[in-house]
């Protein structure tokens, strides 16, 4: 029987709760209002999303709603689980519903290890859900019941469509802020990414509650550390990709070792620049 992956749960205010999924330490969002309760992410498959549906269950019995920041696998694929549970609306934007439709099917080798199931596409609850509430680049507010989200996009950064939910101090912010480990440039364009940190940085007070994609709540200065450090990190990955000859890409263990964010994800950065830069 698939044992249920139990997330540890921290209330930020009265009505906002964000829960820490183990295996890739995402965090799931739960907003509650007087008519209904926004879930932020549903984690990596049926096992994950089996302890959020409890652990949100032991918090409210309202009907509930789903938001995906963006269409990486390990946000998205408990979207089954919730929808056989009685979840009818998943919103999102354009660009993740076009990243689901069109490569789902890859990102399930992303959790294989934790959710193998959902890696395989056995079992109850494995199938890919696609959100239909599109969440047109404007963005939008949902009402909750005495509680109003404001949900919106930034533009293209860690992937063409992360959308953003804040309700009132609390900025659920998907993986465009990440702590406790590198930024993920698979999909990303880190010189928007760079601009669209700039511009949260000065969109978000000093007492904004800042809930990343993965890891610990996080403030506004963290969010000026992650901008100076990616500037930098631009600055010489631009160095680095002039000094390999043209149409090359063969980075050295020395100049991994210039930029901030581990062998793999600097690998992936420096090929993302490559591919970006004339």
């Amino acid at each position: 029987m698939m044992k249920p992956l139990v997330p540890n749960v921290e209330q930020l205010d009265a009505h906002c709760w964000r829960m820490l999924n183990k295996g890739f330490s995402m965090n799931t969002g739960l907003i509650v209002g007087e008519d209904l309760a926004a879930v932020i992410d549903t984690g990596s498959g049926p096992r994950e999303a089996a302890g959020l549906y409890a652990a949100i269950r032991r918090i409210t019995d309202l009907p509930l709603l789903v938001i995906n920041t963006h269409a990486h696998g390990d946000h998205v694929f408990g979207n089954n689980y919730f929808a056989a549970h009685g979840v009818e609306d998943f919103h999102a934007s354009a660009a993740a519903v076009e990243h689901l439709r069109g490569h789902g099917n890859e990102e399930r080798q992303l959790v294989r290890f934790l959710e193998p199931e959902m890696a395989m596409r056995q079992g109850p609850y494995s199938s890919i859900v696609v959100p239909t509430k599109i969440i047109a680049e404007t963005g939008t507010t949902l009402e909750l019941g005495g509680r109003t989200l404001e949900v919106f996009g930034m533009g293209r950064g860690h992937t063409a469509g992360d959308l953003l939910v804040r309700c009132g101090r609390i900025l659920f912010t998907g993986d465009l802020v990440e702590e406790g480990g590198p930024p993920n440039f698979e999909d990303a364009d880190p010189f928007l990414w760079a601009e669209l940190l700039d511009r949260l940085e000065r969109q978000c007070e000093q007492d904004t509650v800042i809930v990343p994609g993965h890891g610990n709540v996080v403030d506004l200065d963290f969010v000026r550390r992650q901008h100076r450090e990616m500037l930098a990190a631009l600055r010489e990955g631009k160095e680095i990709v002039a000094s390999w000859p043209a149409g090359s890409f063969d980075p050295t263990a020395y100049q991994l070792e210039l930029l901030p964010y581990g062998p793999e994800q600097s690998t992936i950065f420096l090929q993302r620049l490559r591919e970006l830069l004339p």
